[in-house]
């Protein structure tokens, strides 16, 4: 009677036992095979500064064009001379607006508008939401670097005209330079090619402070 109850005991335990085992081996196949594998993320674009024009507040980034870092170099140099000359200032300022505002391929979204560091203050955030509204209407996101849209590259400028003028703001009459320029793009988009850019001088520094567009 005891070796029945110790040999029924037995079958429990091994059957209890093969369960065990069988659940186990479930769970591990599940974890290894059949569990979600977590997607690889595609990382989001970080702009990394690489130069700044010390107190004039403009900066080089790595996403800025060859055109554009050679350009800003350029200024670099003019800006550390002792006697500025302030219609080349003017000139290559006028060039790297041009540059910044219309390559629209490395920027972001339509908020990410370029070339917001040469704008007079009072006017950057009126800029700012015309552009948005106009030249960025359309541009899709690209924070995680999968756009597919075709968008323009300037690869070069070319200075056709520079007037001495004389701009008045708010009552007061201010120095000012008149620069007439053409873009050239990678590929032509249908994007404007003639600009005039009218720029102000205050004490030491100068500002964008009227674009026209496409100027027959």
């Amino acid at each position: 009677m005891n070796k029945k109850k110790m040999s029924k005991k037995k079958k429990i335990i091994i059957i209890l036992s093969i369960i065990l085992i069988l659940i186990i081996l479930r769970i591990i196949s599940w974890f290894f095979f059949l569990k979600p594998q977590p997607q690889e993320k595609t990382p989001v674009k970080v702009v990394e500064v690489l130069d700044d024009i010390e107190g004039y507040g403009y900066s080089l980034e790595d996403r800025d064009t060859k055109i554009y870092k050679e350009k800003f170099l350029e200024l670099k140099k003019v800006l550390e001379e002792d006697n500025i000359d302030y219609e080349k200032y003017a000139q290559l300022l006028a060039e790297l607006f041009a540059i910044d505002l219309y390559t629209i391929d490395n920027k972001n979204s339509k908020y990410d508008v370029g070339s917001l560091d040469f704008i007079y203050p009072d006017e950057k955030e009126k800029f700012q939401n015309k552009v948005m509204d106009t030249l960025y209407k359309l541009v899709e996101d690209n924070s995680s670097n999968t756009r597919k849209q075709e968008l323009p590259i300037v690869a070069n400028t070319e200075i056709t005209e520079t007037k001495n003028i004389t701009y008045t703001k708010k009552e007061q009459k201010l120095e000012a330079y008149e620069i007439h320029l053409n873009l050239i793009y990678e590929k032509d988009l249908a994007y404007d090619k003639k600009l005039i850019i009218t720029l102000t001088k205050e004490e030491n520094k100068i500002y964008i402070v009227s674009l026209n567009s496409d100027v027959k």
